[in-house]
This record gives C-alpha cells, sequence and structure tokens, in this order.
C-alpha cells in the first residue's frame, strides 16, 4: 500500500496520532446466585458514571475523559469492583455482574423490567418503553464496550493545509466524517478480531427468533444480523459533516426513528455534552464512537487493552493514509478513492448495505475459514502497519510503556491465523458443559481478572 512519504516519515505526526483523548462505556447485566437475571431494582450509588441503560437491571458504567487509555480501563474496573462489592451483599440475595454480551437466563419476557427514572429523568423511560414497543425488550438485553477516543488538538495544527480557510471546529468535523467513513470499512475487521459471545441461552435464542440451524454459528451475536440493529439500513453520507447531518435528518422526518440516539451504527459521531442531533449540528463533532465491541469475560474492563491498542494503532494508521490522499484530492474526490485505496477488491465501491452486510458476516463463528480474501487482506494490512511502526516502535513503542507494538499487531495476527487464539473458540471450550458459568468467573479464576 502506497502513500505519501512526507506523512510516513513526520515523526511529530506519528507521535500526535498516538496521543488522544480516551473513555470507555461498559455494559453488564446483574445476575442472582442462580445465574439468572435479577429482579432486584438498580442500586442508587453515589458515583456519578454508574447507571443504568435500558432495563433495571443492566448496569452503565462511564469512564471520564483520559489521555492514557490505560488509566480508562483502570476506571472501568475499578467501578466494577464497587458495584460488585455492594451487589454481593444485598440483603434480597448475593448477585454478581454477568460478564458475556448475550444475556444471562430469565424466566419471561415480563421478568425484563425497564428502567425506572423518576423527577426530570422520568423521559429517559417513556423511551426505553417506545424502544421495547418497537424492538421488544428481549434484544434490549444485549451488553457491550463503547470506545470513545478523539484526537489532539495539536493533530488539526499539523495537518492545517488540508483542510484551508477552515476554522478549528469545522476542521475536526471535515476530519471525524471523513475518519468515520474510514473506520466503517474496517468495522468487519475489528468485529471478527473482538467477537466474544458465542454461547447463548435457549430462551433468549427463541424469542430472538434465532432458527436452530444457527444457534452455534455466530462468534457475536451482538454483531449478527439478529443483533442490535434498526428495523432498517441507515445510508449515511459521508460526503461532508452537512451531508452527514442532513442523512440523519432524513430519518427523522419519516419517523424511522425518534432521535439521533437510537441510530444503532457501529460508528458513532457525537458532540460533547448531550446527545442531540441539535447539539451535533451547532456545536460539531468532540470524538468518535465505536460501539461494536463484545463483552470480553477475561478483562474487568470488558475488553481487552491490547485490542483497543490496537483499534488505536489502525486510527492512527488510516490517519496518516487519508492526510496524503487529501492532500492530492478534492475531499470529494477523494473519499471515492479512500475506499479503494484503503481496502482492496474485494471491498471496492461498496455501498453502506454491504459494509453493514460484511460487519454482520465477520460475527460468524468460522468467518476467517469461510473467507479467505478477508484473511489475505486482514493479514497483509497488519503487515503494513508493521512496517509503517517499525521506527517509532524502536524510539519508543506505545505509551504506557510496557506495550511493545509489534506484540500487539502479533496478539491480533494470531487471531486471525489461528482459532484457538480468538475468544469464542476459548469460552466455547471452557463454558460448553456449563453455560452459565461466567456467572462466578471473577469469583473463581481471579488470576484471570487483570486487564
Amino acid at each position: 500500500m502506497h502513500y505519501m512519504k512526507a506523512w510516513t516519515d513526520n515523526k511529530k505526526l506519528k507521535q500526535e496520532l498516538l496521543k488522544g483523548k480516551f473513555g470507555i462505556e461498559k455494559e453488564s447485566l446483574r445476575v442472582d446466585a442462580r445465574g439468572y437475571l435479577a429482579a432486584t431494582p438498580h442500586l442508587v450509588m453515589e458515583e456519578e458514571q454508574i447507571s443504568r441503560d435500558f432495563c433495571e437491571s443492566q448496569v452503565e458504567f462511564i469512564s471520564g475523559v483520559h489521555l492514557q487509555l490505560h488509566d480508562a480501563c483502570d476506571e472501568i474496573c475499578e467501578l466494577s469492583a464497587l458495584v460488585e462489592e455492594k451487589i454481593a451483599l444485598r440483603r434480597e440475595g448475593m448477585e454478581f455482574l454477568w460478564m458475556y454480551s448475550n444475556p444471562p437466563a430469565y424466566d419471561g419476557i415480563d421478568q425484563i423490567k425497564i428502567a425506572e427514572f423518576t423527577g426530570a429523568y422520568e423521559e429517559k423511560t417513556e423511551y426505553r418503553k417506545y424502544l421495547a414497543k418497537k424492538y421488544g425488550k428481549v434484544k434490549m438485553l444485549y451488553s457491550g464496550v463503547h470506545f470513545n477516543y478523539s484526537l489532539p488538538d495539536s493533530f488539526f495544527d499539523i495537518y492545517k493545509d488540508s483542510f484551508a480557510g477552515k476554522d478549528k471546529q469545522a476542521k475536526k468535523n471535515a476530519w471525524y466524517t471523513t475518519l468515520a467513513d474510514a473506520l466503517m470499512m474496517d468495522s468487519w475487521l475489528i468485529v471478527a478480531l473482538t467477537a466474544a459471545s458465542p454461547v447463548a441461552e435457549e430462551r433468549f435464542l427463541t424469542d430472538m427468533e434465532v432458527p436452530e440451524e444457527e444457534w452455534n454459528t455466530y462468534a457475536s451475536f451482538r454483531n449478527s444480523p439478529y443483533g442490535y440493529w434498526n428495523l432498517f439500513i441507515p445510508e449515511l453520507s459521508y460526503a461532508d459533516f452537512d451531508g452527514y447531518i442532513e442523512s440523519i435528518k432524513k430519518y427523522l422526518a419519516t419517523g424511522k426513528i425518534s432521535s439521533i440516539k437510537e441510530l444503532y451504527y457501529p460508528i458513532r459521531l457525537k458532540p460533547k455534552g448531550e446527545n442531540t442531533l441539535r447539539n451535533l449540528e451547532e456545536n460539531g463533532i468532540n470524538h468518535i464512537e465505536l460501539r461494536m465491541l463484545d463483552l470480553n469475560p477475561f478483562c474487568c474492563s470488558g475488553v481487552e487493552r491490547k485490542d483497543l491498542i490496537f483499534i488505536h494503532l489502525l486510527i492512527a494508521y488510516r490517519s496518516t493514509q487519508l492526510l496524503s490522499m487529501l492532500e492530492k484530492e478534492d475531499t470529494p474526490v477523494a473519499e471515492r478513492i479512500i475506499k479503494r485505496k484503503l481496502h482492496g477488491i474485494f471491498l471496492e465501491q461498496v455501498s453502506e448495505k454491504e459494509r453493514i452486510q460484511l460487519h454482520q458476516k465477520a460475527s460468524r463463528i468460522s468467518f476467517w475459514e469461510e473467507n479467505p480474501d478477508c484473511k489475505t487482506y486482514a493479514s497483509d494490512l497488519l503487515a503494513e502497519m508493521k512496517q509503517y511502526y517499525k521506527e517509532y516502535t524502536a524510539d519508543q513503542g506505545y505509551v504506557p510503556a510496557g506495550y511493545d507494538i509489534f506484540e500487539v499487531l502479533d496478539f491480533e495476527m494470531k487471531k486471525i491465523q489461528r482459532p484457538e487464539c480468538r475468544y469464542a473458540f476459548q469460552i466455547k471450550e471452557k463454558y460448553q458443559q456449563n453455560r452459565s458459568a461466567a456467572t462466578f468467573w471473577v469469583k473463581n479464576n481471579p488470576e484471570e481478572e487483570n486487564n
């Protein structure tokens, strides 16, 4: 893969791209000692970063904004430990945090209680009732991890000539819109490398109307065609920021979604503060959110740190390529060329629908074996990334110290080449005789809980 040598050799650029601001959101269901969905109300805590998502038993952990990725992971682990300590001592009976994206056993749909907010937040409950009626309560039980990232402001000073005449926020809007388009072409790869939910309860699969012959075919049900999706496939425009906004307004105007929050898409562009279309349109993009990560039961933060580092390395690598192309092309033309140059023949000139279909296909447990072209493409991409980071690794390595970039890339390469290195394979091997064993993962495997 070829791009302008000036950007490739720009050490200052590489240093800035491996900086930024990081945040993590983790969802996790509470379960009782039987391994069933807890029927107790949410345990109110002082920490503002601990809340509820769709239902009363779904805890949401939101880290602060950190300059180091590992600090965001540490905070999620600390918040999880606080909740685990509290719910283990509940008078109603001992509870645990469920460590999987697929929900635990439940006695019936009536057991799924929509989160009850009161006072000024009562509208949150009404919104959840709307979602339950439209999508069904069972689908809302999926849990996962969202990774939030923003580039440092200094980056936008380095590439200032690429969008001459625009103020900094306009540059951010243009850049993040283009970056989101490029990363949507990589969403399938992230799914295939992080899928960690191959086992699901029979009641859940039945209620989700998954055909029995497909019960053992997915490594990530959440990212599969039976996952957390809208009732239609959105066709978002990435031509520019205004076009992106208008493409969302189209679905609001037709009633296909009620707000921007209902846009269930692997990647979101988000404003600072309240996630509303008005805030996004008026104040611009603050960060990019990747929403396709399964809960990883081997990690207290819900995600393997090496996977997050890889995603960050991928964003930085793509950013260098985008800079090179944007310097040579007018933006609308560049975006069409990016799709060809970044993603090889098998992804050439794909539609939004085809991108989502590939994303969903990547959730299959045998994806790499069924799609040798994708396997070759991914292996070549990681080899190119090794070459790109060769000099940087020799000088410094990934911050924080202790994570070698080549080690991270090799970690991901093994998952591409060897089934036994994939999370879904390891989970099926460990829990094939006991589907509810994840409830006691932390208790029985404390040595594993180090991420």
